[in-house]
Formats: C-alpha cells, structure tokens, sequence
C-alpha cells in the first residue's frame, strides 16, 4: 500500500471499530483535518476512500476488531477505557431507584423525548430500579387521546421496561386535598385578580390584597365556590404564598391551580379546576415514589426551586434532580411545537414524514429500536449540547441491518450497454457476502446490461470495465450518452480495472430519499427526492417493509410492490 493509503486504511478501519461501520463523512473530515499533506490529492483520496469503504464495511465485525487491535491499539485506548454515559447520580441505592417517564400527550413522541426515555432506563437499569410511565395530562386544553397510545407504542417499541403506568388526570381530588391543605397552613390563598393586574404586581415585587387581605375561612370558601362553577376561566386562581420578593420570579407567588372549560379527553366535563405543571408535579412525584428525576437543563433551577418549595410546605419528599443538556438532530426540528407547526402548515406530509425525527418518522424510515439506547451510550447525557449528526445515527443503525440486509444492484439514471457478442446465462450471486444462511439468487443475462449514470466517466471507447460477478466487457461503440455498445471479454478476474454494478432484465424501482429539512437555518426545499433506476427483478420477491442493502447506494425499505418496486432511503 501506498502512504496514502495506509492512513486512509487505518481511519476507515477505526471508525468501524467505534460505530460498527465506517462512515465516509466522518472519515473525510477527520483526513483532511489531520493530515494536510492529503488536500492537494482530493481526487485520488476519494476514489482510494470509496474502495476501502466498501471492503471494510463488508468485514465481519469479529475480524475487524482483531485487526484494529492488533495494528492500532493506540488510536483506540480510549475506547477500551469505560465511560460513563449517564449523569451524575447521588443518593442511589441499588434496588431503591425509581424514574419516570414523564410524557405531556400533547403531540407524537420525537427523538429527545426517547433518547431521555433511555436515560431513564439505563439508571433504572443499572440500580435494579423501577420506571413509571406518568402522563402529565393535566391541560386539557393539549392534550388528545391518539398521542397517549403513540408513547405507549415507542416505549414497548424501544424495549423500554414499565414498571407501572399513572395519569396525572386520574388524581385531581389529591391535588384539590394538598390546596386545600395549604390554605389550612396559610401557605396558599384564593387570588380574583384579573391577569394584567397580577403581573404587574408580580413584576413590581408588591404582593396583591387577596394575599393581605382573605382569610382562611374566605379563601376555603372561594375554593368551594371555583369547584361549584361560580368562577369563569380567569376570574380566580389558587396562588402559592411564595416570596414576592424573591430574585427568582417564579416564586413570586406563583398560580397552583386554574379554571378551564376545556373538556378533558379523559376525563370529560368532570372536573374545571385543573393544577399547573408545577404543582402537580411533585405531588406525582411523591405519590409514584419516584427517586431521581432527570431533566433538561433548560427546564431550570428556578422552576427546580419552586417545585421543591411546594414539597417542603406539603412535607412531601423531594427527589434528586438529575440535569442533561437537550439533543439536536442537525438539519431536523427536534421541539414538538415546531414539529407540530410544520405538520399544520403542509410543509411536511404529516409526523411520519422521512425527514422528521419523530417516532412514526424514524420508524417507518427504517431506524432500528436498539439505535436510541446505543447512541446514549456513545454520546453520554452531558451537560453540554449535543449536536447529533445523521451520520452517527447511520453508523450505530447499520450496525443492527447489515448482518441480515440481502444486497442486490440497483442503477439510478441508467445507461444502456449492448452486447455484440451476447451470452444468454444465469448468474448466482450470494445474497449477503459474510452471510451464507440468507442463499443465492439468481439473475438472468441476455444482450443488454444497464449501468449507472455515475459510471459515465469511465465509458470510453476501448476502456476495460469489470461486470462485478459476472465477466468483463470491453466498449467498442458510444452511440449516445445513454447508450453503449460492448464486447464480452473473458470471465476472469482482472486487477486494476473498474468494477462496477450491473442490471439485467430489469424492474423499475422508485426510491423516495429524505435529506436535511432544514440547511442553513432556512427549510430545504429539496430535502426530498424521488430517484427511479432499474433493479434486479429478484426485488420484486422481498416482503414489505424489508430491509435490503442496494449496492453502492445504500440501505432501503421496502414499501410497496407492483409492476414497481417502491421504496424509501434509509442511510448509507
């Protein structure tokens, strides 16, 4: 090997090793940062890069890491070390740990919602500990019926462990007994401000007279009368007596309850007074006996320090706040409320859309289960921002498809080769290279071979090309851009020519492929292609909803099948 292409060999063998397949991107990336000397040779590196590629990625995984291990134990001691991944976690005794999973069924779970459902499972895992499915249901305003099953459905789907499933909803007569005990101690009141008025007062740090002024025995009063319908939304709150003092606003006598006409999916016209997030929340807590709670860092401390609050007036037990830093898909909206905008403006097709990282989306895409819980453990829950790239999401899924993905040619924008001297054969070609169990299949040769259009550039007249399992051709004749003609020369393996993809008595496959939603901050217009080529017609046998690996292109779902092959990209 040259010198070249010893450190691509290398960089492609321990990406591999750490993602279970190499990724070109990365690999580029990581060669023209750290080895300068290989810019000026771009052209060579990508060709060289290309070969490598496709013969490492094909490797059995044991070999693979025999050899990196071997040859490169320096490049991956790092590795080998053991990580921790999850955050810090005080105060945990094993077998006393409980979690939750906390969903607000207000729309269709996305990627940060499981990647936190698999921190959460991971600690519970680790400490022999519980896990409670809690839907946070208490706005009815938001919440709808199909979005309690949809998080029910990726947690069984990411082979999540549920301990015990509660909705918040179901407990409102708890929440009414722990106001009704805090107006007891003083430690809540009855407000009939108009909502203008208590900002203000809120934002002049000035408490206002239902605070000064209603006594026990008045607000106990005004609470009867809220739950009898005498109030209209807006017209009374429960007010926690906070600090209104305080720094941190959120404890500026901040509302526990208010009144809502919405009629509940669950629940229907049963109840008006429904609690706010954060009063409901530690009461749940406490009632799931939840341990250790883990949270975005951008919830923040002072919405942390209220809710604690509200523990200590109760006498409740206060968990331990466990904080990570939120994950960003790059190029992908990964907040339901922008997910949700997008959905309701038609400018994607619905939540399951390629492009999205929603469930449905990830799902249908092809994204394996296992991939969420895998990539916690490479990336960590940090304290940082993580910016995920689909290149790593590709890495850690291929891991999980390639062992049983059969492989078959596909050509995107064909160029027609005629044989001048045609054999009529049938070849058999292996299913899967390190695979044996997944057989044969046959295809069927005449007196035309369709290659891609990315193969134009080493059409020449008099050029020797490699037919990759079947024999090589000369080309005599370029009748066209699209079309060829060819002799065939011998059936032997010949070194230092192209070898490339081929099709034969074809069928039409038509590949939908998602790229970035968003470039540049701006939605991509583009990030939705439909490609057509010609196939094998072996194709037309798969299942639908099979995953296969198209040669040079990448891995696809099978979608639907009729006198077409449709599908949709998954990755690389």
């Amino acid at each position: 090997m040259s010198n070249a292409e010893d450190i691509i060999y290398k960089e492609v063998m321990i990406n591999a090793y750490k993602y279970g397949s190499a990724e070109k991107k990365i690999v580029l990336k990581k060669l023209m940062a750290n080895y300068p000397d290989l810019r000026s040779k771009m052209k060579e590196i990508q060709s060289l890069l290309d070969n490598i590629l496709s013969e490492v990625n094909e490797m059995p995984v044991n070999k693979l890491q025999e050899i990196v291990e071997e040859k490169y134990p320096e490049s991956i001691i790092e590795e080998k070390k053991e990580r921790d991944y999850l955050p810090e976690i005080v105060n945990a005794v094993k077998g006393e740990v409980t979690v939750r999973y906390p969903p607000e069924p207000s729309k269709h779970p996305h990627i940060g919602q499981m990647l936190s459902f698999c921190i959460n499972h991971l600690i519970a895992e680790r400490f022999d500990g519980k896990r409670i499915l809690r839907f946070d249901d208490t706005n009815p305003e938001k919440v709808q019926a199909e979005f309690y099953d949809s998080f029910r459905e990726v947690i069984h789907w990411m082979n999540l462990k549920i301990d015990g499933e509660v909705l918040a909803s179901d407990h409102l007569d708890l929440y009414y007994e722990k106001a009704k005990e805090l107006i007891e101690k003083e430690e809540a009141f009855i407000c009939t401000c108009d909502r203008d008025t208590m900002a203000e007062l809120r934002n002049e740090e000035k408490p206002c007279s239902c605070n000064l002024e209603n006594s026990i025995e008045k607000n106990h009063e005004f609470f009867e009368k809220i739950l009898e319908g005498h109030f209209n939304p807006g017209e009374a709150v429960v007010r926690l007596r906070g600090d209104m003092t305080s720094k941190n606003a959120v404890l500026r006598d901040p509302v526990l309850l208010r009144i809502s006409n919405h009629t509940h999916c669950i629940q229907g016209d049963k109840y008006i007074l429904w609690p706010m997030y954060d009063f409901e929340s530690p009461i749940m807590e406490d009632y799931t006996g939840v341990t250790h709670i883990l949270r975005s860092i951008e919830f923040g401390k002072m919405r942390e320090e209220l809710q604690s609050l509200i523990s200590e007036k109760l006498g409740l037990k206060t968990p331990q706040f466990l904080e990570y830093a939120r994950f960003n898909v790059i190029g992908a909206p990964t907040q339901g409320r922008v997910i949700r905008e997008l959905v309701e403006q038609n400018i994607v097709t619905g939540w399951d859309d390629y492009r999205l990282v929603t469930y449905q989306a990830l799902n249908r895409r092809g994204i394996q289960p296992e991939t969420f819980t895998e990539i916690i453990r490479r990336v960590g829950a940090t304290k940082s921002a993580t910016n995920i790239d689909w290149s790593l999401i590709s890495a850690i899924n291929r891991k999980f498809i390639e062992p049983d993905s059969k492989h078959f040619f596909f050509v995107d924008d064909p160029i027609m080769i005629k044989i001048n001297n045609p054999k009529s054969l049938k070849v058999e070609i292996d299913l899967h290279p390190n695979n044996k169990e997944l057989g044969t299949r046959q295809i069927k040769v005449e007196d035309t071979l369709y290659l891609s259009k990315l193969d134009l550039n080493i059409l020449d007249v008099d050029a020797v090309i490699r037919m990759k399992d079947l024999y090589n051709i000369k080309i005599i004749e370029k009748v066209s851009d699209t079309e060829f003609k060819a002799d065939i020369l011998s059936g032997d393996l010949l070194v230092d020519i192209p070898r490339v993809q081929w099709v034969s008595d074809p069928v039409t496959v038509e590949i939908v492929k998602p790229e970035m939603l968003y470039l540049n901050n701006r939605i991509n217009k583009d990030s939705l292609k439909n490609i057509q080529g010609y196939g094998e017609k072996e194709l037309k046998n798969l299942n639908i909803g099979e995953i296969i690996q198209l040669e040079r292109f990448g891995y696809t779902k099978v979608n639907k099948i009729t006198d077409k092959v449709r599908m949709n990209y998954i990755h690389g």
